[in-house]
């Protein structure tokens, strides 16, 4: 994608922050959230059941799911070229997930 002066972005930085928020970070935050409260506290179904085959299966498959998506963000944002802070945004959105699991972890 070219920005308004017609330089190339680099969707490196974006892609990489969403992985780490809603992959690693989540994935993480959100095992040690069921290990605080119970899988039964977790609000999403699918993770949920992941959750109740056990923390590695759940947690890779939540990183391979981010991972996915994150292959196919820069053709889908270039493709309806979007700017870089919605990636950013985005990323965001998942370190806040992240941290409200810490609050379940240390509340």
């Amino acid at each position: 994608m070219s920005d308004q002066a017609g330089t190339t972005v680099d969707r490196t930085a974006e892609t990489t922050a969403i992985f780490t928020s809603h992959g690693v970070l989540d994935a993480a935050t959100t095992v040690l959230a069921s290990r605080t409260v119970g899988v039964e506290a977790e609000a999403n179904p699918i993770v949920r059941e992941l959750l109740a085959v056990g923390e590695l299966p759940a947690a890779f498959a939540m990183v391979a799911v981010v991972g996915l998506c994150c292959g196919a963000w820069p053709i889908a944002a270039d493709a309806v070229e979007a700017p870089s802070w919605i990636g950013f945004g985005i990323a965001t959105i998942g370190a806040t997930v992240a941290a409200v699991n810490l609050v379940v972890v240390f509340a």
